[in-house]
C-alpha cells in the first residue's frame, strides 16, 4: 500500500487551497482514479481513467477520501493527484473555447469529455515538476545523488526540491523548475542515469494493490 494523503493535504494547503469550501476561490487540484494495465493484466483496456475529482478545498478533499479509497480497493485502481494548483477561471475559459471549436467542426458526440481534456492541459501559475526515480540497484545512493544534482542546477531557488512522494516502485521528487540541460550534464559527469522529468504531471495519492 502507498498512502500519501497526509503529505498531499499539507501540500495543497501550502499552494493556497483553503481549509473550508469558499466558492470565490480560484484554485483547485484534480484527483484521477486510473486503472493501469500492469495492475490488471486480465482487463481489456490497458489504461483507463475511472473517475476525476475536482478539489478546491481541504474539506471537499476529506469528504471524498473514503469514496476514493473504496474505489481503489474494490476496482484495483490507483489514485493520482495533480502537482500543480490550477485555475477554475482558466479551465472555464479554455473549455468554452474547446466547445466552440468542436461544435464548429461538427464534433459533439461526447461533449462531457471536453472539460477533462482541457483540465489535463492546464499547468497552473506556480509550476511544479515531477522527477520520477524508479527502483534500482543502490537505490538510496542513487536517490541522494539525484537530489544533490537537482540542488546544483538552479540559482532561482535556494532549495528547488519541494517534497518527496513515495510511489509503488520508487519516488516522485516534486521540484520547482530547474535547468534540465545542466541536470543531464551533471548526471552524466557523476556517472548516473538522469531520471525522467515530467513538467505537467500527476503524482501518486493512494494505492492498495
Amino acid at each position: 500500500m502507498t498512502n500519501n494523503i497526509d503529505i498531499m493535504r499539507g501540500y495543497m494547503k501550502d499552494l493556497g487551497i483553503p481549509s473550508e469550501q469558499r466558492y470565490r476561490n480560484d484554485l483547485y487540484f484534480d484527483v484521477q482514479l486510473i486503472r493501469r494495465g500492469k495492475d490488471n493484466p486480465d482487463m481489456p483496456a490497458a489504461n483507463y481513467t475511472f473517475k476525476t475529482y475536482y478539489i478546491d478545498s481541504i474539506e471537499l478533499f476529506d469528504n471524498y477520501l473514503e469514496e476514493i479509497k473504496t474505489c481503489c480497493n474494490l476496482f484495483r485502481l490507483r489514485a493520482y493527484i495533480s502537482v500543480n494548483a490550477k485555475s477554475k477561471l482558466e479551465l472555464s475559459k479554455k473549455t468554452l473555447v474547446k466547445y466552440a471549436e468542436m461544435v464548429s467542426l461538427g464534433e459533439f458526440k461526447k461533449p462531457w469529455r471536453f472539460c477533462d481534456h482541457v483540465n489535463g492541459s492546464l499547468s497552473g501559475k506556480e509550476k511544479r515538476w515531477v522527477v520520477d526515480v524508479d527502483d534500482c540497484n543502490n537505490m538510496d545512493k542513487y536517490f541522494l545523488a539525484v537530489c544533490d544534482t537537482i540542488n546544483k542546477c538552479t540559482s532561482k531557488f535556494e532549495n528547488p526540491i519541494v517534497t518527496i512522494i513515495p510511489t509503488k516502485t520508487g519516488s516522485h521528487i516534486i521540484t520547482h523548475p530547474f535547468n534540465t540541460y545542466e541536470f543531464e550534464k551533471k548526471c552524466k559527469e557523476r556517472g548516473i542515469e538522469a531520471p525522467g522529468i515530467k513538467k505537467n504531471h500527476i503524482t501518486l495519492l493512494y494505492e492498495n494493490l
